[in-house]
C-alpha cells in the first residue's frame, strides 16, 4: 500500500527500516529492534544484514527491487529465539520506498510480527514446519490481496470503527488529491461530510449505498457512488469499515451530453422540417413594406424584439427572418411555445433541471436557453408564462445568467431573445398577469405583424405562393386561380389570417379536378365574406367568429390553447355565449342549432 513509513507502526505488529543503496540503515521505527535477530545491531548507519542475517546471499534479489525490476522480496515465518524458551516469528518484506515528491532511491524493509498466527496455527498442526508453510501461504495471499487493492479502478477507503482512515488505495488518493501522509489517520468526514454520511450510515447493519460528494483537498466536490460495509469478527464486533466508491463524473457528463444532443436533435429536427418555402415572407402591401424595413434594421443588432400580431399572421416567420439576417445565423434558433408547456415544467424547459429536482427528473437536463447559447431563443406566446418564470426570464434578459431547477450553480449564456404574442401585453399588465418591468425589457424594439385584412394586396400573391408549394408536394398540375376564385378570396374576411389562407388553398388543391382553382373549390360559401359584414347582425358575426375560433382550436374550450383563452373569456362564459348563440357540439365539431 502507498503509505508513509511513519504510519506503518499503526498497524498491529508491523515495524520498518529504511535502507540506502548500500543496504545501510537510514531510518527505523522504535520497535523494529525487537524483531531483529540481534536487537543491539539495529543502529543508523549499520548494515542491515547484521540485524537480519537472512538477507545475506539474496543481495541480487534486493538489487532487483531497488532497480525496479522486481516488486518486492519476501521472507516469511522467520524464527527468533527469545529466552526463556520463547519463539518469535516474523515476516520480512523488502520494497522500493514510494514517497510522493522524493527523488531519493531508498528501500523499505517491512517487518511483521506473525507470532500470534504461528501460535494459533501450531495448536492446530503437528509441527512448526507445517505451521511455517501455512503462514507462507497466508502471507502470500495477503500480498496478492494488497496488489488487487492497489490495482482497483474504484476508490477504496478503510476506516477504524470510529471513522478514522486507516488505508486508501491509489484510486482514492488520486481522487482526494491528498498524499497518504496528509490523510491517513484523519476522520472520514474530511472526505465525506457528515451531513452526507447520515444518508449512508443508515440503521442497516449490512451494506448500504448512496451517492455522495467527495470533498477534495483543493475544495472540489466530486460525485461518487459509494457502498459502505462493516467488517465484523466472529463475535460480530465491527473492527473496520470499508467504503467502495465509483467516480460518477464521466457518467454524469455522458448523461448531460446525451440530454444536450437529444434537445439539439429535436430543435434541428423542428428547424429542418420547417419547409423553406413556407418560411418565405411574401408581400407587396405598404403595411408589410414598413414591417420588413424595420425587420432588416433590427436584425443586425442583439436587441430584444417583441413581435405582436393576431394568430396566423406569421410571427414565427418574422422571428426566423430576424435570426437568418443576424450575426447569430450560424447558431441555433430555438423556439419555445410557452402556451403548450404545463405550468409546472416551464422553468425546467427553459432553464433545465438537476437530477432529482422533481419527480421524474432521473437525469440532469439542459434547457432551451443553455442549448441556444450563442444563438437565438424565440419565446412564442410569451404572455402565457407564469409569474415565477417571468421573474427568472427578466434576470436572463438583464444578466444573461440563471440556475437550473433544483440547482444552485449559476449558468451564464450569450443568447438573443425574441418574443411573440397574440395578446395585448399592456392589458395583461393592467390585469396583473404580466410583469410591467418584463414588458419594458421585451418591448425594446416592437414589431407588429398586420392581419391579412389590413394587407389585402398580399392575398392573391400569397395564394399563388401556396399553390406552387402544394403543387410540388401533391404532384398536381394546378397553375393558378380563376377570376371568380380571386374575387372570393379578396372579399373574404380571413379571421385566421395567412394560416387560414394556407389551409384553404391546401384543401382546394385536394378537391380540385382541373388545372385552375375555382371558387367552388375554396369552400368559402358558408362563411361571411368581407363585403357581407356590414349586412350581418352582431349575433351572426359573433356566431361565425366563435365557430372559426373553435375550429382553429380543434374544439378545445379550456386550457392555455383553448378557445376561451384565445377569446379572453372564462370557459363558463364561453359556454354560456355558445348556448345563447345556438352553437352545439356534434360529432367532430360544432354546428348551429335552432
Amino acid at each position: 500500500m502507498d503509505l508513509p513509513v511513519e504510519n506503518l507502526f499503526q498497524y498491529g505488529g508491523i515495524e520498518y527500516l529504511t535502507l540506502d543503496e548500500s543496504l545501510r540503515i537510514t531510518g527505523c521505527s522504535e520497535g523494529v529492534s525487537r524483531l531483529a535477530d540481534d536487537p543491539s545491531s539495529v543502529q543508523i548507519g549499520s548494515d542491515v544484514r547484521y540485524s537480519f542475517p537472512e538477507l545475506v546471499g539474496v543481495e541480487d534479489d534486493i538489487r532487483a527491487v531497488l532497480e525496479g525490476r522486481r516488486d518486492s522480496y519476501v521472507l516469511r515465518g522467520l524464527c527468533r529465539q527469545r529466552p526463556p524458551d520463547a519463539s518469535l516469528y516474523v515476516t520480512v518484506k523488502v520494497e522500493l520506498r514510494r514517497d510522493h515528491g522524493s527523488t531519493v532511491r531508498e528501500l523499505i524493509v517491512i517487518v511483521e510480527d506473525v507470532t500470534k498466527w504461528m501460535t494459533e496455527i501450531q495448536a492446530r498442526t503437528q509441527t512448526s514446519n507445517e505451521a511455517s508453510l501455512l503462514v507462507h501461504a497466508l502471507t502470500a495471499s495477503k500480498h496478492y490481496i494488497e496488489n488487487i487493492f492497489e490495482a482497483m479502478a474504484e476508490a477504496l477507503i478503510v476506516t477504524a470503527p470510529d471513522g478514522c482512515i486507516n488505508a486508501m488505495n491509489r484510486a482514492a488518493l488520486s481522487l482526494s488529491e491528498y498524499s497518504p501522509r496528509e490523510i491517513i489517520g484523519q476522520p472520514i468526514s474530511k472526505l465525506l461530510p457528515e451531513d452526507q454520511l447520515l444518508g449512508l450510515l443508515s440503521d442497516s447493519v449490512g451494506v448500504t449505498n448512496g451517492e455522495l460528494l467527495m470533498r477534495t483537498k483543493g475544495g472540489k466536490a466530486i460525485p461518487i457512488r459509494f457502498s459502505r460495509a462493516p467488517l465484523r469478527t466472529e463475535d460480530d464486533i465491527v473492527h473496520a469499515v470499508v467504503y467502495l466508491g465509483r467516480d460518477l463524473r464521466e457518467q454524469q457528463e455522458a448523461q448531460e451530453r446525451i440530454s444536450s444532443l437529444e434537445t439539439k436533435y429535436l430543435s434541428l429536427h423542428e428547424a429542418l422540417n420547417t419547409n423553406q418555402d413556407t418560411a418565405e415572407i411574401v408581400w407587396t402591401s405598404p403595411a408589410m413594406a414598413v414591417l420588413t424595413k424595420d425587420l432588416v434594421k433590427v436584425a443586425g443588432t442583439d436587441t430584444t424584439v417583441l413581435i405582436s400580431g393576431e394568430t396566423g399572421t406569421g410571427k414565427e416567420l418574422v422571428a426566423r427572418a430576424i435570426h437568418r439576417l443576424s450575426s447569430r445565423k450560424g447558431s441555433l434558433l430555438v423556439t419555445v411555445n410557452c402556451a403548450a408547456l404545463p405550468a409546472g415544467l416551464v422553468e425546467s424547459e427553459l432553464f433545465g433541471h438537476e437530477k432529482g429536482a422533481f419527480t421524474g427528473a432521473l437525469h440532469k437536463r439542459i434547457g432551451k436557453f443553455e442549448l441556444a447559447d450563442g444563438g437565438t431563443v424565440l419565446l412564442d406566446e410569451v404572455g402565457e408564462l407564469p409569474p415565477s418564470t417571468q421573474t427568472a426570464l427578466l434576470r436572463v434578459l438583464q444578466e444573461q445568467v440563471f440556475e437550473r431547477v433544483g440547482g444552485s450553480e449559476t449558468v451564464s449564456v450569450n443568447v438573443r431573445v425574441l418574443a411573440a404574442t397574440n395578446r395585448s401585453l399592456d392589458e395583461e399588465v393592467r390585469l396583473g398577469r404580466f410583469r410591467e418591468d418584463l414588458l419594458f425589457r421585451l418591448n425594446v424594439f416592437p414589431l407588429r405583424v398586420p392581419p391579412l385584412r389590413e394587407r389585402p394586396e398580399d392575398i392573391i400573391p400569397l395564394a399563388e405562393h401556396f399553390i406552387r408549394l402544394f403543387q410540388r408536394r401533391m404532384n398536381k398540375e394546378v397553375t393558378g386561380l380563376s377570376g371568380d376564385a380571386k374575387h372570393a378570396l379578396g372579399k373574404y374576411g380571413w379571421p385566421g389570417n395567412v394560416r387560414e389562407l394556407a389551409n384553404v388553398i391546401e384543401r382546394a388543391m385536394i378537391v380540385c379536378d382541373g388545372n385552375v382553382l375555382e371558387e367552388s373549390d375554396l369552400a368559402l360559401a358558408n362563411v361571411p365574406r368581407k363585403g357581407d359584414w356590414r349586412d350581418a347582425t352582431f349575433d351572426e358575426m359573433a356566431r361565425q367568429h366563435l365557430l372559426q375560433t373553435l375550429e382553429e382550436c380543434n374544439g378545445v374550450i379550456e386550457g392555455p390553447n383553448g378557445a376561451a383563452a384565445r377569446l379572453g373569456l372564462k370557459p363558463a362564459t364561453l359556454r354560456s355565449r355558445m348556448k345563447k348563440l345556438g352553437l352545439a357540439r356534434t360529432g367532430g365539431g360544432f354546428r348551429e342549432v335552432s
